[in-house]
């Protein structure tokens, strides 16, 4: 009996272990690699092959938990969704990259059965688990107080964006702290002792601080919706006790932290760029929202996908190459849309209907079970509390799954299988299904030989990427700097085969086919471009380099066909479109360049317009109407830029007339300063000619008339200069405002020289005093 009962302590500590490995794998650092999550994926493979092996070993221990588990209709749905996910490698565009989200998809599914089963190795498990993940909540809420107090104390302001905690960005960050929070409210639920409850109190009073900092809007809403629930949850359990008061003054516990992390906020931070009051205002559904402009794109462009894909999708994982095609017009460089910012949508386009019914059956199964085992079950009051308050972080995951893209996120994702795990295994061993309660020896022996016969091609896999993705970050960074810092004997290995794209969709194959094509070594780079194009058919950036390259071995007509489709494909793209228009003018097709007009300019591109603007007038001529026209709205759309300015100038004048006006301009100022206005005024009438654009000849011209006394003609040259030139240098009103003084009107002269003062010309100022002062 003792043997029993000490084998049952250590199945209980090792499961503990195993559990709060998986639950800490937010902690995993990014180990060199561009992103976190990859050693993070690595570590959950890890763990489940360490669990793998122990429950084997202890298969006979664990048997009934195990037949449970893989009898339950969830876990059925699970792996059926797993089935489809894998099948889709046969039709995917970049098998490779279904590898690579097939191995993290079976692993968390794997992670949720060992979890389910570990729990049968746990006592106390709802009290146990809800003191590990506020531990953790704990941890994550200090790491993000910390980081805002540093700010301060830096730069005396908190930049929301940055502010991370321990994970990769501020909406996990936001997510994984509110999906803990129904674990915090367990925990002031089940303790009896004031003192802890207060603990507890303070962790959510943190949690919501954090939150309000992080000024994640998505977030806010979560909150909101725990709020509503615990308050809803109490008022039920007011009613259902005969009015026990206490089950209100519980309500406490939440609303008073929720008020006091609102005035810490407004009395502490408001003013230092995290004003969660302002931040809260923002919510709309109003497409004037960028955000919301930019979900509602993604999720059109999805839609209209299914629509005409609903059996089959484009693979899992596939869809960050598809939506390129969709959102090409709107790219920004090679900023794809990686995610749908919607875990249901995306699979729903990755994987067809029935991927998407899958994935959500998961969920209903799940709630169903928790609000079976509430009205049914005869599961303690204690119990059925917490099932609820899991209920309620399920309902947080999936706001953020509608709005963002947990799936891909470890850290938020260890909490979502721990809940699945959770009512599964409540549902499982509800007291009401003891006949259920037996184990299938066939079935525990084949999980558990196959599940680690599984797991380790998926290890193989994570790793894999892992390694890849800490190459990517020296290939990335000589991408992002146009340098060429790996040694060309390194490139070829210095990432493995999976997965053959870059985190941001960049063919591996044509990152490694730049360095070739630096060292000139044009068929080495031609075949790898090749190979990179089947990886990604979608970006052109492969397109670019073959037409660089044929560019470079004067092969216009080839440098023509593949420039052409890399800009055609992302035309918002600089690199491409800088490209296209230099082959053109190489080309000097004119009739391409016009036609290229619209979609070089689409999105008002500043170097995108100034390309089109310098190839067009290469092979127009000189004071060409359209052309000009063009130049002149160029200016008008960038107004602070000289380059615009020198460029319409150029089109509308052309270098000789510039210099023309300049020599015009030069004799003008020479008759000037000897006090012959009247030779002045013609050389400046002639430089005007020349260059009708510079509004300056026309000032000196106005100045020139003044002093002749004609008054008429100063004005119409200074009238031009305000209405249609608007230089905003306080010089043309200074002087118009002169003119109207010597004709007699001192009022209107008045008015220009306080916008004359107003634009900073100095000279205006002693005017006004002598001139003004009596108005």
């Amino acid at each position: 009996m003792a043997k029993t009962s000490n084998n049952n302590s250590i199945n209980n500590f090792i499961s503990i272990l195993i559990l709060i490995g998986y639950l800490c794998l937010g902690f995993v650092p990014n180990w060199q690699a561009v992103d976190k999550i990859a050693p993070q994926w690595l570590i959950m493979s890890l763990l489940n092959l360490l669990a793998g092996i122990y429950l084997f070993i202890k298969r006979k221990q664990f048997g009934i938990g195990i037949t449970s588990n893989l009898k339950s209709i969830l876990t059925i749905i699970y792996f059926s969704f797993i089935l489809w996910a894998f099948f889709s490698y046969f039709y995917a565009i970049n098998s490779t990259e279904v590898l690579v989200n097939i191995a993290r998809q079976f692993n968390v599914m794997i992670m949720f059965i060992h979890m389910g089963i570990l729990l049968y190795g746990i006592k106390q498990k709802a009290i146990l688990i809800s003191f590990i993940i506020s531990s953790i909540l704990f941890i994550e809420v200090y790491s993000v107080i910390e980081q805002a107090i540093e700010m301060v104390k830096n730069n005396g302001e908190i930049y929301s964006g940055s502010l991370k905690g321990v994970t990769a960005n501020r909406n996990i960050t936001a997510f994984s702290i509110a999906v803990k929070i129904p674990f915090v409210l367990f925990l002031v639920f089940r303790l009896k002792k004031f003192l802890y409850k207060l603990l507890y109190a303070i962790l959510i009073f943190g949690s919501l601080l954090s939150l309000s900092m992080i000024q994640s809007r998505a977030s806010f809403l979560a909150v909101g919706f725990i709020l509503t629930a615990f308050v809803l949850m109490n008022v039920y359990l007011f009613l259902k006790n005969k009015n026990q008061f206490y089950h209100l003054t519980r309500i406490g516990y939440f609303i008073l932290p929720f008020i006091f992390a609102i005035i810490t906020n407004q009395f502490l931070v408001a003013d230092k760029g995290a004003d969660v009051i302002s931040r809260a205002a923002t919510i709309s559904l109003s497409t004037n929202d960028g955000s919301v402009n930019q979900r509602l794109r993604y999720y059109e462009d999805v839609l209209t996908h299914v629509k005409s894909n609903p059996i089959l999708g484009v693979g899992l994982g596939n869809w960050k190459l598809k939506s390129i095609d969709y959102d090409k017009k709107d790219i920004v460089g090679y900023i794809v849309p990686y995610h749908a910012h919607s875990d249901f949508i995306q699979l729903g386009a990755e994987l067809g209907i029935l991927g998407f019914l899958l994935y959500l059956g998961i969920f209903i199964c799940v709630i169903l079970f928790g609000f079976k085992l509430i009205k049914k079950s005869i599961l303690t009051d204690q119990d059925k509390v917490f099932v609820f308050l899991l209920i309620v972080s399920l309902g947080v995951y999936s706001i953020d799954a509608n709005l963002n893209f947990p799936i891909a996120r470890p850290q938020v994702l260890v909490v979502w299988t721990m809940i699945l795990a959770l009512i599964n295994y409540f549902f499982n061993f509800d007291k009401n299904s003891r006949k259920d309660r037996y184990k299938n020896n066939i079935i525990n022996n084949s999980f558990s030989f196959l599940s680690i016969l599984f797991i380790l091609p998926t290890i193989y896999i994570t790793n894999s990427t892992y390694e890849s993705l800490k190459g990517q970050m020296f290939l990335l960074q000589d991408f992002n700097s146009n340098k060429f810092s790996v040694p060309l004997n390194k490139i070829d290995h210095i990432v493995p085969d999976i997965p053959n794209i870059t985190v941001t969709t960049i063919p591996l194959k044509s990152v490694k086919a730049r360095y070739y094509l630096n060292a000139k070594k044009y068929d080495k780079a031609l075949k790898l471009l090749d190979e990179g194009t089947r990886a990604n058919p979608y970006l052109y950036y492969s397109e670019l380099l073959k037409s660089k390259i044929y560019l470079e071995k004067q092969q216009i007509d080839s440098a023509y066909y593949y420039g052409r489709k890399a800009f055609y494909a992302l035309p918002n793209n600089s690199l491409h479109s800088s490209n296209y228009v230099n082959v053109l003018i190489q080309k000097r097709d004119i009739n391409a360049i016009n036609e290229a007009f619209e979609l070089l300019t689409y999105n008002d591109n500043e170097v995108n317009w100034k390309n089109y603007l310098i190839a067009a007038s290469n092979f127009t001529f000189l004071g060409d109407k359209d052309l000009t026209e063009k130049a002149k709205i160029a200016v008008e759309k960038f107004p602070d830029s000289q380059d615009f300015k020198n460029l319409y100038r150029s089109i509308a004048v052309g270098a000789q007339g510039i210099n023309q006006a300049t020599n015009f301009s030069n004799q003008a100022l020479e008759y000037y300063n000897k006090g012959d206005h009247k030779n002045a005024t013609v050389f400046f009438e002639k430089a005007i000619l020349a260059n009708p654009l510079e509004y300056s000849y026309r000032e000196n011209a106005a100045t020139s008339y003044y002093l002749l006394g004609d008054l008429i003609r100063a004005e119409e040259h200074i009238n031009e200069v305000i209405n249609k030139m608007n230089p905003l240098n306080g010089k043309c009103e200074y002087i118009k405002a002169l003119i109207f003084i010597k004709m007699g009107d001192n009022i209107g002269a008045c008015v220009l020289l306080e916008t004359s003062i107003d634009s900073g010309y100095s000279l205006a100022q002693d005017v006004f005093n002598q001139s003004c002062n009596q108005f």
